[in-house]
């Protein structure tokens, strides 16, 4: 059987200091030849893995910081907005309060409404405009369908609310039906549909017409603004046959 050596020799000659013996174990050497280059090696790679991936975190956390500021500063800016918008709408109530103007109760077209204090008719130079009426009948409902388009310069945000009258030479329906107060047999302008929009608003109202055995009506729209104003009206004649 054959024995291998677990010493190994090793003669060295230098020029100055002449030859030297050297003695070394044999795991020692191959350690220092082999394992340890591969340890290195190995290293260096886990250094180089390392710090390109967190490079990539840092630069993916670069990235995103911007449009998560940009996300921040849109929602703020929204908010802005909104607390301007509350704020002019508080200064308008305000004004209104402070007026002894009783010019609303003589608006003619708002016979059934309750006056407001300080109300204008704003109608005659209308922020908005209305298009795409339909009609839509069945046996006992009737279905008006239009489109409120903003007319403003700059296109700020119109907000208020929708009141739509059908009369006939007997009765009157109301959009949106609504209890009319005993007391004075009047309609709060607050109590339509609310809207705000910037370009365009969908309108489907709904008339329940059971019991309606008249075919010749009028529809009168009407919106007013939130501090009570009236913003547009129309009068719109019909035959349901």
């Amino acid at each position: 059987m054959s024995h291998k050596p677990s010493k190994m020799s090793f003669l060295i000659y230098d020029d100055k200091k002449g030859p030297v013996f050297l003695n070394t174990n044999r795991f020692a050497l191959k350690f220092t030849l082999y394992v340890l280059p591969i340890i290195t090696i190995i290293s260096i790679l886990v250094i180089i893995g390392g710090s390109v991936y967190f490079k990539q975190i840092r630069e993916m956390a670069r990235r995103k910081e911007p449009a998560v500021i940009k996300e921040l500063k849109a929602s703020n800016s929204d908010l802005k907005r909104q607390v301007s918008q509350l704020l002019t709408l508080n200064k308008d109530f305000e004004k209104k309060l402070s007026s002894t103007s009783t010019e609303g109760i003589k608006f003619t077209s708002l016979a059934l409404f309750k006056p407001v204090q300080g109300q204008e008719d704003l109608s005659t130079t209308p922020a908005l405009t209305i298009d795409d009426i339909g009609f839509d009948r069945s046996d006992k409902n009737l279905k008006i369908k239009f489109n409120i388009i903003n007319q403003t310069k700059n296109g700020r945000k119109l907000a208020g609310y929708i009141h739509i009258l059908m009369s006939s030479t007997s009765k009157i329906l109301l959009y949106p039906a609504k209890e009319i107060a005993s007391e004075d047999m009047l309609i709060s302008y607050n109590q339509g549909e609310s809207f705000a929009f910037s370009r365009l608003r969908h309108v489907n109202a709904d008339f329940d017409l059971s019991g309606f055995d008249e075919h010749k009506v009028l529809f009168k729209i009407l919106v007013f603004s939130r501090t009570g104003d009236l913003l547009y009206k129309k009068l719109v004649a019909k035959d349901l046959k």
